[in-house]
């Protein structure tokens, strides 16, 4: 019988500014293009775009999110880099590691994008 070891080691990583131009452009546009589409009606980005990730990095531009089907509609202002740091922050290990390796940024689907985007805006999920 094989003795598990209940050992736990937290690895810290700190993506360069490439790399986070990459991470923030890929979530952001896998989001909107798939899974965040449900449950946003519009962000209002101040005349950046929300799909360039140089932008989002750069710029870390106020957003203002506006909810589908919310008939007393507050919407939600946040800032668009610090919303995928937040959610990134916030994930379970594995889809975090992916994450924050560019290499495996191709399997992350829209699911994952979508709630590192509502992650990073509510704290939580919200709509599954």
């Amino acid at each position: 019988m094989t003795k598990v070891l209940d050992r736990t080691i937290a690895v810290e990583y700190s993506p360069s500014r490439d790399e986070w131009i990459e991470i923030a452009e890929t979530i952001w546009i896998t989001a909107l293009e798939g899974g965040s589409n449900h449950w946003i009606d519009y962000i209002h980005t101040g005349g950046h775009v929300l799909k360039s990730g140089l932008d989002v990095v750069d710029s870390n531009f106020e957003i203002v999110i506006h909810i589908d089907g919310e008939e007393d509609e507050i919407p939600f202002y946040r800032k668009a880099f610090d919303v995928i740091f937040e959610g990134i922050k916030r994930l379970d290990p594995e889809r975090q590691r992916m994450a924050l390796t560019v290499d495996e940024l191709g399997q992350l689907d829209s699911i994952d994008c979508d709630l590192i985007i509502q992650l990073g805006v509510f704290g939580k999920e919200v709509y599954c």
